[in-house]
């Protein structure tokens, strides 16, 4: 993996022209205004998806592709993503499924279904593509922890994931080793959280399919598969969907504050290169016009509030478009975060902060994250070291 210096950064997307001339296309076409997160999603999906948007084979696709993008709520994205979809309860049933609310009663149609539904039947819509995401099958999940929670108690020194197996001690470990128990974006030492990039909430087998089948909407069906096959063929335990960061730095990833674009990737697999950007929140509007062009600033230093960020060793201050190189010794047993995931993290992660989905600037630096926030433990004096969050 190596892109090209025309897909590095924030804004490729938006400065596609091609992009441009289809939703020029699909706004005459469809004569309407979206909500803030369809808007975003327009802007950031794949071309061959939005094609399909402007010229559908089925002409009366179009009428379904308006009233989708005019009623639907498809901000469940963004929430779910962010991990603000999840309640507030600890007890163990089964995870609740989040349904996607229509803001006006709309006659059933396969796009409907195939965004509100959690069944089987969903993934054999006439809408969606003849093939579907493989869905691998895991245990039946159970428990549930509440997202944020740091327990100190020796019961429950290991937080217990959904099936009922213990989150991967050995994971952290590796992890830790192979980052140098550092953060990877300040070098911070102390105390260090053992980070998701998937979120640790969303990976029950349990979790809602209409969150996948939203995002092959407007992702294509290999960006979906390869996007789910690498969280799911073994589970978000795994070093692979792990990083070390600084807590802080942790809290702010989940609240969308910046984003990580994996530009390289050595071929011995011993070598990735991250472009860093932080991400301004959008104060959106409850409708927008397709054709208002999002801008997400290339060369910003930090956010509103003072928030910023030093690199502790150098003392240089983190700037957007800054490069991160992660090493590993042994990419076999050590492996680098999966460039899958990171892309997945890359384009979600915008979706946040264009939606407005991204925490408020109010927010960032609230200390009561209950909803946010995979359970990752901090290290360090402040609790056991059993605890693998």
């Amino acid at each position: 993996m190596d892109l090209p210096a025309t897909s590095v950064g924030p804004q490729v997307e938006f400065q596609d022209e091609k992009r441009q001339m289809l939703l020029g296309k699909l706004k005459d076409t469809l004569d309407c205004t979206v909500s803030p997160t369809a808007w975003a999603c327009l802007w950031l999906s794949d071309i061959s998806t939005l094609e399909e948007k402007v010229a559908p084979v089925n002409p009366s696709q179009l009428e379904i592709n308006r009233s989708f993008l005019e009623n639907f709520d498809l901000g469940v994205i963004g929430r779910q993503w962010s991990q603000r979809h999840r309640s507030k309860s600890t007890t163990s049933s089964p995870r609740s499924t989040p349904s996607v609310r229509s803001k006006a009663s709309l006659p059933s149609t396969p796009l409907q279904q195939l965004a509100r539904s959690d069944q089987p039947e969903a993934q054999e819509s006439e809408l969606q593509p003849a093939t579907s995401v493989t869905m691998i099958t895991t245990p039946t999940r159970g428990v549930k922890c509440k997202v944020g929670d740091v327990e100190t108690k020796p019961t429950m020194s290991k937080r217990m994931r959904g099936d009922n197996e213990p989150r991967s001690i050995i994971a952290k470990e590796e992890c830790r080793r192979r980052d140098g128990a550092l953060c990877i974006l300040t070098k911070y030492p102390d105390p260090i959280d053992v980070a998701h990039i998937f979120p640790f909430s969303m990976g029950s087998d349990k979790q809602d399919k209409s969150f996948w089948n939203l995002l092959k909407i407007f992702w294509s069906q290999e960006r979906v598969d390869a996007w789910y096959n690498a969280v799911f063929q073994r589970g978000t335990e795994v070093l692979e969907n792990l990083m070390c960061f600084a807590p802080h730095v942790h809290r702010w990833h989940t609240k969308g504050l910046f984003a990580l674009q994996p530009v390289k990737m050595s071929e011995d697999g011993k070598c990735l290169t991250l472009k860093f950007y932080w991400l301004p929140r959008r104060s959106t509007s409850v409708e927008m016009d397709i054709m208002d062009t999002p801008s997400i600033p290339e060369d910003l230093t930090g956010l509103p509030r003072n928030l910023k960020a030093w690199n502790v060793i150098t003392e240089r201050k983190i700037c957007s478009g800054d490069e991160i190189h992660l090493e590993t010794p042994d990419p076999d047993n050590l492996p680098l975060p999966d460039v899958r995931i990171l892309d997945m993290q890359w384009v979600l992660q915008r979706l946040m902060a264009l939606s407005g989905a991204a925490e408020p600037c109010d927010n960032y630096l609230n200390d009561d994250d209950d909803e946010e926030g995979d359970p990752v433990s901090v290290e360090g004096s402040q609790i056991d070291e059993d605890d693998y969050g």
